[in-house]
């Protein structure tokens, strides 16, 4: 915020308000946009420069200036000062305090340093990282390391419930070892395909989405694109899995089974963030980690019982 503004009051002519400017216009941000206070410095209009500039010198300030203002307050998130300013195409907006006195204004040249500064926050959270308005790359490497292992141990730790699941299947990994080939291609797909869905719907949070209002309308559309994404991958997989194996039911479990886990991981996506919010956790930060694991668990389990009913193991 900038306390550097141009104010008029009511009482003045255009002629004066003209002056006025004239006096201040070197020391003020900016002066496409002016306030009128009273004495007590109650914002009670707004006029442009081009309003004042179309008016003839002898009008009052009064009989022209626009009495809605879009305005925030002292305590106002800068986050969302930067979507007012974008959601009413503002140059600036005003700041009052809890009595409504001007108290400066925040221009669109600070809130595009604002949206700066969150979307680097959220990308830093997406990736498990917690960047506390620190520049990454001037960070020091210790520090760095520090930041990411914490995730990275909680990753380590649950992925060994995939692990277990495995080991559960070993007489069927045993008895067909072509199935073990396939295991990391089914887990790459579904976490790419879970992070796909968690990072629309996180931006959309973000943003404050108006389509996200309806919470099971989004996760039903995004578990129809899940099927949609899983039959077409599960049929080039499955000709490309015949194709190396030369094993048609092999090639049939890894085709269902992608299948299955793209819906799931479009399902995991899209819900874990909305349930992370809902506890007031933040759903970049949270949600990652919790759709790697889930997934994983889930994607393997899945494969290796629909390769045991298959190939009647």
């Amino acid at each position: 915020m900038t306390s550097e503004y141009v104010f008029l009051k009511e009482s003045w002519t255009v002629a004066q308000a003209l002056e006025r400017i004239r006096q201040v216009a070197r020391s003020t941000e900016t002066i496409y946009y002016l306030y009128i206070i009273d004495t007590s410095r109650h914002l009670n209009g707004i006029l442009s420069l081009r309003e004042l500039l179309m008016a003839d010198l002898e009008v009052l300030i009064s009989q022209i200036m626009n009495r809605e203002v879009v305005s925030v307050e002292t305590n106002t998130d800068q986050e969302d000062v930067a979507r007012i300013i974008q959601d009413y195409d503002l140059i600036a907006v005003p700041v009052v305090d809890r009595e409504h006195r001007l108290v400066g204004m925040v221009t669109v040249d600070d809130v595009l340093d604002v949206l700066e500064q969150e979307a680097t926050e959220d990308i830093y959270t997406l990736g498990g990282l917690q960047s506390d308005g620190d520049d990454y790359f001037r960070s020091n490497l210790f520090t760095i390391a520090r930041k990411r292992v914490v995730w990275l141990l909680v990753l380590l730790v649950t992925n060994t419930a995939t692990s277990a699941v495995i080991r559960s299947q070993e007489d069927v990994l045993e008895r067909v070892v072509a199935l073990a080939a396939f295991i990391p291609l089914l887990i790459d797909t579904e976490g790419n395909v879970g992070s796909q869905s968690s990072t629309v719907i996180i931006w959309g949070l973000n943003t404050d989405n108006d389509q996200l209002r309806n919470r099971f309308g989004v996760i039903q559309r995004e578990a129809v694109a899940g099927s949609i994404l899983g039959a077409m991958l599960g049929v080039i997989v499955t000709v490309w899995a015949y194709l190396l194996q030369g094993d048609l039911g092999v090639a049939i479990a890894v085709g269902i089974s992608l299948f299955a886990i793209s819906l799931i991981a479009s399902i995991a996506g899209s819900g874990l963030p909305f349930l992370f919010q809902s506890f007031k956790l933040d759903p970049a930060l949270m949600s990652a980690p919790f759709i790697t694991t889930a997934v994983d668990v889930f994607g393997v389990l899945i494969y290796l019982n629909v390769a045991r009913w298959i190939l009647r193991l």
